[in-house]
C-alpha cells in the first residue's frame, strides 16, 4: 500500500482567515479610526475587530515555523526563493504599471526598478523584505529548534524570543522598565511558536479554545478602553510584536487547527484550498482595488461610524479582486514552477547538492 500524504485542511484555513483580515486591516486605516475618541458602541467594536485582526501576518509566520520547521540546509531548499521572489516581481510590476495609469504617481524606469529592489513598490510590500530575510535564516533556525534536547529546551528557546521580542510592550504599558532593542525579532517569535505547535499542539475543544480568545479579547478590549481613555490614536501601537497580539495569534492558531473539518463538503474544501494556494500575490494585489476604493469611501463618506457600513462592501470587492489578478499571477508562473520543478530533479540539487549534510560524507 502507498503512503499518500493528505493535505491538512485546517492549515489552509488557517492562511485563508489570515488573508482575509489583511483588506480588513487595511480598511480601518481609512475610516478615521485612528483620528476619533471611541466612545460608541460601533467604535469600541472596532477596538476588539482591530487588535483581533492585526494577528494576521503572525498567523503567516506561524504557519511558516508549522511547515518548514524540519526543512534543511540545500541548494535545493533555495530554489524556494524563485517563487517568492518571481511573485513578488510579477504583482510589484504590476503595482507599479498601475500607478503609473491612474496617476498615483510618476516614475522613471531607473525609479520602478528601485522601487521593486527597495520593496516599496507599494504599502504591502514589506511583508516580502521580511519574509525573504525569514526564509534565509529558516534551515539555521531549524537548527537550533531541533538541536533541543527535549520538550522543556523547547520551550525555553520559545521564551527567550517571546522574553525578547514580545514582554517590553507588556513591561512597558505604563512606562519605560524593559528594553526595546530586539523587539524586532518578533518573526522569528512567531516562527518557533508555530514550530513548536507542530509537535505538541494543544488537546483542547474547539469549544473551550474559543471561549478562551473570546474571553481574552473581551478583556483586553474593556482594558484598552479604559486605560488609554477611549483614545483612536492608541490603537496604532496595537501591533505585531505585543503582546496581546501574541497571545490572541497562539489562540487563533490552536482554534482554527482544531476546528473539526472532516465533513466540509467537497466544493467548500476546493475553494479553501484553492484561495489557501492564491493568498501571497492576493496579498499583494490588494493593494490596487484598496487605492481605487478608500479614497472613493473617503470622498462620499465622513469619518467615522458612516464608514464602518461600508466596509460590509469593500472588504469583498478588495478581496475577490485581488483574489482574480492572483489567479493571472500563477498562469503566469506556471512555466517558471515547470523549469525550477524540472531544476530540483538535477544531481546537483539531490545527490551532489554542496549544502546537504551528505556533501560531508
Amino acid at each position: 500500500m502507498t503512503n499518500v500524504k493528505t493535505r491538512n485542511l485546517n492549515l489552509d484555513l488557517i492562511r485563508c482567515a489570515a488573508l482575509l483580515m489583511v483588506p480588513i486591516m487595511h480598511s480601518l486605516d481609512h475610516t478615521g479610526l485612528y483620528e476619533q475618541m471611541l466612545y460608541s458602541w460601533p467604535d469600541r467594536l472596532l477596538i476588539a475587530v482591530k487588535t483581533l485582526f492585526t494577528c494576521c501576518i503572525p498567523l503567516y509566520v506561524m504557519l511558516s515555523g508549522y511547515l518548514n520547521n524540519r526543512k534543511k540546509l540545500s541548494a535545493r531548499y533555495y530554489l524556494g526563493f524563485v517563487r517568492i521572489v518571481v511573485t513578488y516581481i510579477i504583482c510589484g510590476g504590476a503595482c507599479l504599471v498601475f500607478e503609473q495609469l491612474s496617476g498615483i504617481a510618476r516614475r522613471s524606469p531607473m525609479e520602478m526598478l528601485s522601487a521593486l529592489l527597495n520593496y516599496s513598490c507599494c504599502d504591502y510590500a514589506w511583508y516580502i523584505m521580511m519574509y525573504l530575510g525569514l526564509f534565509i535564516l529558516i534551515p539555521f533556525l531549524n537548527m537550533a529548534y531541533h538541536g533541543c534536547a527535549n520538550k522543556r529546551q523547547k520551550q525555553l528557546l520559545v521564551l527567550s524570543f517571546i522574553a525578547l521580542s514580545v514582554l517590553p510592550s507588556f513591561f512597558n504599558i505604563y512606562f519605560q522598565l524593559y528594553s526595546i532593542w530586539w523587539a524586532r525579532l518578533y518573526p522569528v517569535c512567531y516562527y518557533f511558536t508555530g514550530a513548536y505547535l507542530s509537535e505538541y499542539m494543544p488537546e483542547i475543544k474547539p469549544g473551550r479554545a474559543a471561549l478562551g480568545l473570546l474571553a481574552f479579547l473581551g478583556a483586553y478590549s474593556v482594558f484598552f478602553y479604559f486605560h488609554y481613555g477611549a483614545l483612536g490614536a492608541a490603537l496604532i501601537g496595537v501591533y505585531q510584536d505585543t503582546w496581546e497580539v501574541y497571545i490572541l495569534s497562539a489562540l487563533l492558531f490552536v482554534l482554527l487547527y482544531r476546528l473539526p473539518l472532516a465533513a466540509v463538503p467537497g466544493p467548500l474544501a476546493w475553494c479553501l484550498k484553492k484561495v489557501s494556494d492564491l493568498t501571497l500575490p492576493a496579498y499583494l494585489l490588494t493593494w490596487i482595488p484598496d487605492s481605487i476604493i478608500y479614497p472613493l469611501l473617503m470622498a462620499a463618506a465622513p469619518a467615522g461610524p458612516a464608514r464602518y457600513k461600508w466596509l460590509f462592501l469593500t472588504v469583498p470587492v478588495s478581496l475577490i479582486s485581488a483574489l482574480l489578478g492572483a489567479q493571472l499571477v500563477e498562469l503566469i508562473y506556471r512555466p517558471v514552477a515547470r523549469f525550477t520543478a524540472a531544476l530540483a530533479k538535477k544531481p546537483f540539487f539531490t545527490d551532489k547538492d554542496p549544502l546537504s549534510s551528505r556533501s560531508d560524507r
